[in-house]
């Protein structure tokens, strides 16, 4: 019998990869092995006319030499050169970026605190001696999904300095970024503005972006004053240099001294901004409220098979998405369903009871079922758009295209993954809206993405091709090798019986209770 799936209820208000969790007690010893893996049912591909399209791997190659030994958690689309203008966002108009150069410091809390309460992107270009000082600003402002960009280790003028010395001074701070965040930079902000052909030859190496800035407040001459006449002059600045640029990156600081200053001038700021107009943007273009998943613009479409026009799926006929984890299925009932493979129905045209109905991708652009006398009992709507097909995504949506675009859509997202259900090679939970993503690699690790690709959170199991990961009775999620089943990463929930794994709308990875309490984060 064919089943609707429910709505995901989830947690309201957190936007998470979550587990929701029974009592509690501690996990599995590293080591242990996989108690047996479900077998997946066999199933009837359809006969022709299948097209299967690859995202391509998110992969950074830093290049030979002295940066190759450091190994990047992020994607990086990186400029061939220098920046000054904020990243433009298709349907968004006037964008303006926010960043904060020298920190972490003191004034750094209370620069999240307002960044957050507007519900506005920025990004920080960090000093490496600041954030060995400062590690829990750093991850706060990762955690928060703020940008975190390299401002070099030392704060010294590169142009100054020998090859190998610039090199030191950007990769400690890759390095030290990586173990407080899980994550390298894409972003690079030279030091007062200066470098050389040697500076942008070793950022290129190491995927990252220089960016320079096009309004300039000039916030640090007030060394620590809170003086109304420096509030003001930093709000003027912005304000008269800003206005008359579509795409400006204002120059604001964070340094080892107080910025009272700043702190009181950036909510005027932020309102004048907002109040003409312009989309605030980090230097990646992210929109959107910070640590969420929410839409920040078009994404690429996902991986997909195609059910092309005059192609039909009689009883019995499957046609599976790419890597195999969704199913969509003829069934002998004559219901139509979208399903996890060896799970859950996420979507059905709700024609169960007409056995021998069949499905049909007509070629007038639109997806009919058909009794078996041949009378339509369930359509899209979409008649009178020749051409156009039938995508089973990747990401457990059905989609119909056509030459402009979308014309129809399931609905359907798998953001849980059930007690003793499995992540397989190349298998992914998404979040509402499809913004974020919990891919279980090929390579073995076990990644969060963000909508624009960037890698938010790791298991750290890089290097076991084949590995995947499971949703125990137990309560536990496991990341298992593919041969032997040996843990290799784990949650340590065993014992709260029921978990589930979750991916809603928070760009972090936690253990939720069902207290509403967080029980593991990654941070």
């Amino acid at each position: 019998m064919s089943q609707i799936m429910r709505a995901r209820t989830g947690l309201p208000a957190l936007a998470v990869v979550a587990i929701l969790l029974g009592s509690c007690s501690d996990a599995a010893v590293v080591g242990a092995t996989h108690p047996g893996r479900p077998t997946a049912a066999s199933t009837t591909a359809i006969a022709s006319g299948t097209t299967t399209t690859t995202t391509p791997a998110l992969v950074v190659d830093r290049g030979s030499g002295p940066a190759a030994t450091l190994t990047s958690s992020t994607y990086c689309p990186a400029a061939k050169s220098p920046q000054f203008y904020a990243p433009a966002v298709p349907g968004a108009g006037k964008t303006v970026a926010l960043t904060f150069d020298d920190g972490p410091g003191p004034s750094t809390a209370a620069i999240l605190g307002i960044l957050e309460s507007y519900g506005v992107r920025a990004t920080f270009f960090n000093v490496g001696k600041q954030e060995a000082a400062w590690p829990q600003e750093v991850r706060a402002e990762a955690r928060a999904g703020f940008l975190v960009g390299n401002h070099t280790w030392n704060h010294k003028d590169l142009v100054k300095l020998s090859r190998s010395n610039q090199v030191a001074e950007l990769d400690r701070v890759i390095a030290e970024q990586e173990a407080l965040t899980g994550t390298s930079p894409c972003e690079f902000r030279p030091p007062d503005g200066d470098y050389d052909a040697t500076t942008l030859s070793l950022t290129r190496r190491r995927h990252m972006t220089v960016w320079m800035w096009s309004v300039d407040t000039e916030d640090w001459e007030a060394e620590g004053s809170p003086s109304a006449y420096w509030v003001n002059r930093i709000v003027s600045l912005a304000e008269s240099e800003g206005a008359s640029l579509w795409h400006p990156v204002v120059l604001l600081h964070n340094q080892e001294i107080p910025m009272p200053a700043t702190v009181a001038a950036l909510p005027v700021i932020i309102r004048y901004f907002k109040s003409h107009g312009y989309t605030f943007v980090d230097l990646l273009g992210d929109t959107g409220p910070p640590a969420s998943c929410q839409p920040s613009g078009p994404t690429s479409r996902p991986a997909a098979t195609i059910v092309e026009p005059g192609q039909r799926l009689r009883s019995g006929t499957v046609v599976e998405s790419p890597s195999g984890q969704y199913r969509l299925f003829m069934q002998a009932d004559g219901d139509l369903v979208l399903q996890v493979r060896g799970g859950p129905v996420l979507w059905s045209s709700g024609t169960s009871g007409s056995p021998g109905a069949f499905a049909m991708m007509r070629r007038d652009g639109q997806l009919v079922v058909d009794s078996a006398k041949g009378r339509a009992i369930w359509e899209t709507g979409t008649i009178g758009h020749p051409g156009a097909a039938l995508a089973v995504q990747s990401d457990a949506e059905l989609v119909i295209y056509g030459p402009s675009g979308p014309l129809w859509w399931s609905g359907s997202t798998n953001s849980e993954l059930r007690p003793r259900e499995d992540l397989d090679p190349g298998w992914q939970l998404v979040s509402p809206g499809g913004t974020c993503q919990l891919v279980m690699k090929r390579n073995g690790d076990l990644v969060f993405y963000a909508a624009n690709g960037r890698r938010l959170w790791s298991s750290g199991t890089l290097g076991s091709p084949g590995a995947f990961a499971a949703m125990q009775a137990d309560g536990n999620l496991v990341v298992y090798s593919p041969v032997s089943h040996r843990v290799l990463w784990q949650t340590r929930t065993a014992g709260r019986v029921g978990a589930i794994l979750l991916v809603e709308r928070q760009a972090e990875p936690v253990l939720k209770l069902p207290s509403g309490s967080v029980g593991w984060a990654p941070s």
